[in-house]
């Protein structure tokens, strides 16, 4: 066989045996000269110099197995081609990919992996807490059945003296000698001392229970000030709030130990809008007593919350966690909880955030969340009644709610008939929420029915006091008149189910009904027959259908 010197080359450099090679088919050499680009004789390489590229891919393989002996990865010589048109072959071969892989890669949720890591991370971090919180319900359960089972006393006792002395064991370094001592009298002792020495015991052992359950708390909260990784800090969040929710005597803990000051410095430096949605969500779950919430507002948190809702570029999970965090400090339930520094100081811009926030959003709980944060904003703060005039706030919300249709959230209607109720306390926005249809929106919700019947008598107090205020003005009248209302109102008088057994909201009808007559005229009530509840003094129509108008034999 005789090969010319390019074919000689080409061999001796994939080292090739001669005998493999079908020289009768010319396309063999063709194609290889296509690809390597063997256009002419200045492109082929000398011999030398391909021994010398032999050895250099020799040594690059040779390289990849160091890091063994803890020597770096040498880059391959292959990507040193002089010839610019391989390497520009070898540049689009970095870029081609399989459309099977690209499909996987787009299956695989990212974000699902990480919550999952983050969820597994939070349950490891609370797993001691966890484990103290369910030994003592057993331990605390077994106290309690002391007293209902006094037949077994001897063996009950015994077994919560091991199991107090089995919890000191797994959860302190040593058990005082004092406790011992205890545990031995109790083991001796009849049923009658047993009960005494097993009550020194247990108060021994709740002292115990707290400084550990607050070593674990303080534990956590420095986890919060000194996080290794982002991940961790988020595994740290979510865990302290899902422990939280569940055990709401940790969150007095959690409070003592300023974790309210520490998640406020952290929502302001973080950066990522989903990390601070969870430090958000945690702070709604620690503001849930007085003491919380006069943290929250030494620490500027009104002003956090009021710039996150300012802002239209924060993502809307991110705002509906402020929107609920506001909601949470202003909730009427607080005890001791009668107004919250700093306010006052962003009342308007909150006004205005939640109205545009109400007016944009789609998902019904972030329009319950804004309805009830305006209706604290309302009852803590009597000045912002104005700024919610000047948003037009009312309009707002009953567009909101007249569009969602006869299935509206009853608790919603509920935020709503309160906001009304007290804008309706101010002269000024009477007006306003009459040329809204405000008395005609509270009277449909009196006539609905949704089935529960504490959140109805909410919504029919809140509802009767909007419209026995608004009915001063002679065009709110009107539209109760048009509308049948006289009607409701005879019958939520004279009948005790239509109001739920509710004085308040009797008393709420007849100033509502007197309201009316004085407006319209006396004339609109004949028809119901209804003269005795606006002629004579109010308390005597009240005590003739007050429910507490009855007489014991």
């Amino acid at each position: 066989m005789n090969l010319d010197t390019e074919q000689r080359i080409f061999l001796q450099y994939f080292n090739t045996p001669t005998e493999t090679v079908f020289f009768q088919e010319p396309r063999f050499f063709d194609g290889l000269r296509k690809a390597f680009i063997f256009k002419n004789d200045e492109n082929i390489e000398t011999s030398s110099k391909l021994a010398e590229k032999k050895n250099t891919v020799f040594y690059s393989r040779r390289s990849l197995s160091l890091p063994r002996q803890g020597s770096p990865i040498h880059g391959s010589a292959a990507a040193e081609v002089n010839n610019k048109a391989v390497e520009r072959w070898m540049d689009e071969a970095r870029q081609n990919y399989e459309q099977e892989c690209m499909t996987t890669l787009q299956c695989k949720s990212i974000a699902g992996e990480l919550n999952q890591k983050v969820t597994h991370m939070a349950a490891c971090a609370t797993t001691i807490v966890r484990g103290i919180l369910s030994h003592s319900r057993c331990i605390e359960m077994e106290y309690r059945s002391l007293n209902s089972e006094p037949r077994h006393i001897e063996p009950l006792v015994q077994s919560l003296a091991g199991n107090i002395v089995d919890f000191l064991k797994t959860h302190t370094l040593e058990i005082s000698s004092k406790v011992l001592k205890l545990c031995d009298d109790v083991r001796l002792s009849k049923s009658d001392d047993a009960l005494r020495l097993v009550s020194l015991l247990y108060a021994h052992w709740e002292n115990v229970r707290e400084d550990i359950l607050v070593r674990e708390v303080k534990q956590m909260v420095d986890k919060l000030e000194d996080p290794t990784s982002e991940l961790d800090l988020r595994a740290t969040v979510t865990g302290i709030t899902s422990i939280a929710l569940r055990n709401e005597e940790l969150i007095e803990l959690f409070t003592k130990a300023d974790i309210i000051p520490i998640l406020l410095i952290l929502c302001e430096k973080c950066e990522g809008s989903s990390l601070r949605s969870l430090i958000l969500r945690a702070l709604s779950t620690m503001c849930c007593n007085s003491t919380a919430v006069r943290q929250f507002e030494k620490f500027s948190g009104v002003q956090i919350v009021a710039d996150t809702l300012e802002e239209d570029s924060r993502p809307e999970p991110e705002r509906s966690e402020a929107v609920a965090l506001l909601a949470q400090v202003t909730a009427p339930w607080l005890e001791d909880n009668h107004s919250v520094k700093g306010l006052q100081d962003y009342s308007r811009k909150l006004v205005k955030s939640l109205t545009k926030f109400a007016s944009t959003t789609r998902c019904c709980q972030n329009l319950l969340l804004c309805a009830a944060a305006l209706a604290n904003l309302s009852t803590m703060d009597p000045k912002s009644v104005k700024y919610m005039m000047h948003a037009k706030t009312a309009k707002t919300l009953l567009e909101v709610v007249k569009s969602r249709g006869p299935r509206v959230s009853v608790y919603l209607l509920e935020q709503v008939a309160t906001l009304v109720a007290n804008m309706s306390s101010l002269d000024a926005a009477r007006k306003q929420l009459t040329d809204v249809g405000a008395p005609t929106v509270l009277l449909c919700f009196l006539k609905a029915s949704f089935g529960g019947e504490d959140v109805e008598r909410r919504l029919q107090q809140k509802s009767i006091i909007a419209l026995s205020r608004l009915c001063g003005e002679k065009e709110a009248a009107g539209q109760v008149v048009e509308l049948g209302g006289v009607e409701k109102l005879v019958r939520m008088c004279r009948e005790r189910n239509e109001r739920h057994d509710s004085d308040a909201v009797l008393v709420a009808a007849l100033a509502t009904l007197r309201k009316i007559a004085d407006s319209c005229g006396a004339e609109v009530l004949s028809a119901q027959d209804a003269q005795e509840l606006v002629e004579p003094k109010l308390l005597d129509s009240f005590l003739a259908y007050s429910t507490q108008n009855e007489s014991y034999v």
